[in-house]
């Protein structure tokens, strides 16, 4: 009996490193870069780009021959950029979104191991892309501009930075847009929006460049010395748009019964730290009273809009999210003020409300310096409290439409114009008895903006402890519904630890079984 003897198989054939890569690639990058060099649109604006850049060198070489600078030939070069970062990049990133909406494309690729994260990700990585192809394009003609003098490298390299950094924002918003228009009662609110805010940003920056009031600017920041505090403001200013965005755009592409409302409110909470942290680090001493009041003004504002979404809401929790609460009783409290529900948002509001005011009062050294901050400072008191009045209002009457979808929509719509009414009625009630607008009165509470510009002058004595006593009578009557909103938690928590206890318990008698 012979052995027969056979050599090791041939070892598998190692992929590249280049090969490796595309494949940790994000599978809608690689699908819209193929669909744009297969198109027609994207070579259509490339050769178009290439004429005009060739046009403005041939231009600039001719006037430099009598004695004139690279500046005009700037000015145009970068005019010609802003509608590419600015209006192309972004529409083609929202037409691609609509086609596969429309399309049902979206939902397939949810069946498969994209998440709507990856898919949004997808969209700006070939946003990216193409604004790094623009670039290319106009790359020699930029570095004409700087061989021909009367602009420096600074000045074109931060250029290109805003660039990319509104391209990005512009592209999310975009997105955004299209996303929402998932929502038949949205669409033309889409449509509109991005119509309306690409076509404003584009004329109004080319009008900008070509004035010649952007390098000047630029030049001004570079020889005052504040160019690093105007940068990061503009670079944080667009991440934030870019992440609402993009945590808009999610919410309407995951199930109805998926937690939409978690990353809205971790969102609302992280943004002051980076406000206040880039404050420290950016701004001078001397300036931090008046930022100081503006930036917690603002804030205000914004957690007034936030709550506005927040108590729209459906007031349980969906099936999917109890499946999904947190295993430790610990977190029963934070779990409590994030996840979905209009009780739980009334909650959310106010501890955001009651952070902003610790804040508020720790910095009280720095924003009570000056009349224009304490005016400030006043005016986000009021409208702390207004806001946690209205939204409260706006709660209730949540609760009186019907628990779905539908019924958030018109809650969001019944909000904004239940402030409109309170503002409106009593101007016509006035006009109606005397003919004229009388001053303020009690008829005109409600309104927030008359009654803000009346007290936080010479009467804000008096308007303390009418703010202090309905705060906290909205407080107190909150209480309940706060203990409604855990209560909720606290039992999902429960559920789900007796599930996984169970479920150990059916696995150890399984394995004593074998």
């Amino acid at each position: 009996m012979t052995t027969i003897t056979t050599d090791d198989p041939a070892p598998a054939l190692r992929a590249s490193p280049w090969s490796r890569l595309s494949d940790r690639l994000n599978p809608i990058l690689v699908r819209e870069v193929q669909q744009a060099i297969k198109g027609r649109v994207f070579p259509l604006t490339v050769f178009a780009t290439l004429v005009v850049c060739v046009s403005i060198a041939l231009f600039a070489a001719s006037r430099h021959s009598e004695g004139a600078d690279g500046r005009g030939a700037f000015y145009a070069g970068l005019a010609t950029l802003v509608p590419l970062v600015i209006f192309i990049v972004p529409m083609h990133a929202y037409q691609s979104m609509r086609t596969e909406l429309k399309g049902g494309i979206v939902e397939q690729l949810l069946l498969s191991r994209l998440t709507p994260g990856a898919v949004l990700f997808g969209k700006l990585q070939t946003a990216m892309v193409q604004f790094v192809l623009y670039v290319s394009v106009l790359a020699p003609l930029l570095a004409t501009t700087y061989l021909l003098r009367g602009v420096d490298l600074p000045t074109i390299l931060l250029s290109l930075g805003f660039a990319m950094v509104l391209c990005l924002a512009a592209t999310a918003f975009a997105v955004s847009s299209a996303a929402q228009a998932i929502v038949p009662a949205l669409q033309g609110v889409a449509s509109l929006g991005i119509a309306l805010g690409l076509g404003i940003a584009t004329f109004g920056l080319i009008g900008f460049v070509l004035s010649g009031t952007y390098a000047m600017a630029i030049g001004a920041l570079l020889r005052s010395g504040h160019l690093w505090p105007a940068v990061s403001a503009l670079v944080l200013l667009a991440a934030y748009v870019t992440v609402l965005s993009w945590l808009a755009a999610r919410s309407f592409l995951v199930h109805a019964f998926e937690n939409k409302s978690t990353g809205f409110r971790v969102f609302l909470f992280v943004a002051p730290v980076f406000a206040y942290a880039w404050m420290l680090l950016a701004i001078e001493l001397r300036y931090w009273s008046e930022v100081f009041a503006g930036m917690t003004f603002g804030m205000t504002l914004i957690g007034v809009c936030f709550g506005a979404f927040m108590v729209t809401e459906q007031r349980g929790l969906s099936p999917r999210v109890r499946a999904h609460a947190p295993a430790a009783p610990a977190l029963a409290l934070p779990a409590t003020v994030l996840l979905p529900g209009r009780d739980r948002g009334l909650l959310c509001y106010t501890v955001y409300a009651v952070a902003l005011l610790l804040v508020g009062m720790l910095g009280w050294p720095a924003w009570g310096s000056s009349t224009e901050a304490k005016l400030l400072g006043r005016s986000g008191l009021m409208v702390l409290v207004y806001g946690l009045v209205y939204l409260s209002i706006g709660r209730w009457l949540r609760g009186r439409l019907a628990d779905n979808l539908q019924g958030n929509h018109i809650a969001r719509v019944m909000l904004p114009l239940l402030l409109f009414l309170c503002i409106v009625l009593p101007v016509v009630f006035d006009l109606l008895v005397s003919d004229r607008v009388r001053g303020w009165h009690l008829g005109h509470v409600m309104n927030p903006f008359w009654t803000i510009d009346q007290f936080v002058g010479d009467r804000w004595p008096r308007a303390v402890p009418v703010l202090i006593a309905v705060a906290v009578l909205m407080f107190v009557l909150q209480l309940p519904i706060a203990g409604r909103a855990l209560r909720e938690v606290t039992a999902a928590i429960a559920a789900r630890r007796a599930r996984a206890a169970g479920g150990a318990t059916a696995a150890a008698a399984a394995r004593a079984e074998e």
